[in-house]
């Protein structure tokens, strides 16, 4: 069956439309063989009764010794080459120089007939298929003088002169089967190929070039009638269905990407200004040190050992300015959406530096526990410190009054890598912890959150192939 799909639909249906009409027309050939030997038979049978008929006279006209050997010698002339005659005591009378006992009907077996008064054919070596072998006939036939039994004939053909007449019949019916099947293939390979194989051949072709995105609907002639060209019909409208819907996922798709970066740009942006609220108290204590530092500068008792000193303060001071307005800038600028090598123990150090300016942070106790040699993560770094710091305000916000804040970072398997941040506030109701990363979701009151922070970071993360999970028990501290 292999073989038959690799050389293609054509070949197939080639050699099944020959297997099947050879089928047919040897099934119909075997019929007529059969039936035509079966009525040779029983005209060779009717011969073999009126032989007997003219034993029966030749036996009642005249003494028993009167069935003379000559006359069944030239009876067997006639077609039946084995003659035996009994008399009604079963002693043989006369048999023909080809009768043999035990080829032929045998004793038994006429006497069965005898006693019986019937006539009784034989059959023997019947085929069945059209080559089968040819069978021979034997007949026991009683003999009566009135209502007496007077004996019985044996009659045997080895049937040779229908031998030649059944040859000529098989190696005729053997050609008609072979000229037909030949035609029939012929024509009907022909009739399938054009009604068939060719349109099917057609409609793979489109089906590739669908399946490729390269088909345009409209361009292929539909032709064929019947079920054939309603196939091609019903294939051009599907693919132009498919096309169109394709193009409008397509346009979905970018739209809901365009809306999925407006998202996470404008969470950002929120980020951005929260920071920028707190940097802008944060930088308030460096920048009246440095202003302080720098009337002191002035002065003009200094020694040159508190000059070397207060210039020592006001770089340090000036650092800090500098190293949190570049953390901010950085966080602040576009990102490249190319995931690369990231560093999760800096890109933790970085965040929890730009995290301290915020108001809610000075109240709490920041904890890290990150693990040396950790293997980089594939993210990009900008988009994976803004979901760091997201999750580092809401455990800030759910401890108003203080708290404890543990950041680490782990190798969770051979290729994965995480961060996780962890708080000791009162928790998340368990009905609400499997909505927490649903847009819009909050239960902050209006104007302190607008519920996109956990859902963009989980974009965000989902985007790199990583993922978010949250566990948390009410009241647990």
């Amino acid at each position: 069956m292999i073989g038959l799909k690799e050389r293609g639909l054509r070949f197939e249906i080639v050699v099944s439309l020959a297997l099947l009409v050879a089928a047919a027309v040897g099934l119909v050939g075997l019929v007529v063989f059969k039936y035509t030997q079966r009525e040779m038979i029983a005209l060779k049978v009717e011969s073999g009764l009126i032989l007997a008929r003219a034993i029966e006279e030749r036996l009642i006209s005249s003494s028993p010794k009167g069935v003379s050997q000559y006359l069944v010698n030239t009876l067997a002339q006639t077609g039946f080459e084995g003659i035996a005659v009994l008399d009604q005591h079963g002693k043989n009378l006369v048999t023909s120089p080809q009768w043999s006992w035990e080829r032929h009907l045998n004793r038994a077996k006429l006497k069965q007939a005898l006693l019986s008064g019937q006539t009784r054919t034989f059959l023997e070596r019947t085929g069945f298929f059209l080559f089968g072998s040819d069978p021979t006939l034997s007949l026991a036939v009683p003999l009566f003088d009135g209502p007496r039994a007077v004996g019985v004939v044996g009659l045997y053909s080895s049937l040779e002169d229908l031998h030649a007449s059944w040859v000529r019949t098989r190696w005729i019916i053997f050609l008609y089967l072979l000229v037909d099947t030949l035609v029939m293939v012929i024509f009907g390979t022909y009739l399938l190929s054009r009604r068939l194989v060719r349109p099917l051949a057609r409609m793979l072709i489109r089906v590739r070039a669908l399946a490729q995105g390269v088909y345009q609907p409209g361009l292929e002639p539909v032709g064929g009638a019947g079920e054939i060209g309603e196939l091609e019909e019903a294939f051009e409208v599907m693919a132009r269905n498919l096309m169109e819907n394709r193009q409008k996922l397509e346009d979905n798709l970018a739209s809901l990407k365009k809306a999925q970066e407006g998202l996470i740009k404008s969470e950002k942006m929120a980020t951005v200004g929260r920071l920028a609220a707190g940097l802008a108290h944060e930088l308030g204590n460096p920048l009246g040190s440095i202003q302080g530092f720098v009337h002191l500068f002035r002065r003009q008792d200094l020694t040159e050992e508190e000059r070397l000193d207060f210039l020592n303060r006001l770089q340090a001071e000036l650092s800090r300015v500098d190293s949190i307005m570049h953390s901010l800038l950085d966080f602040a600028r576009p990102a490249k959406m190319e995931p690369g090598p990231v560093d999760l123990n800096k890109l933790v150090t970085e965040g929890l530096a730009l995290a301290e300016v915020q108001k809610w942070f000075q109240t709490l106790e920041v904890k890290t526990d990150l693990a040396p040699n950790l293997p980089s993560a594939r993210a990009e770094n900008n988009q994976l410190t803004q979901v760091l710091l997201n999750l580092l305000a809401n455990a800030g916000q759910a401890m108003p009054n203080g708290g404890t804040i543990t950041v680490r970072t782990g190798r969770k398997s051979e290729n994965e890598v995480f961060i996780s941040v962890a708080d000791t506030g009162s928790g998340i109701a368990a009905g609400d912890l499997k909505k927490i990363f649903d847009p819009f979701f909050t239960r902050k009151e209006p104007g302190e959150g607008t519920g996109l922070g956990l859902s963009v970071s989980l974009s965000i993360v989902e985007s790199f192939g990583g993922r978010i999970d949250a566990e948390s028990e009410r009241g647990f501290w």
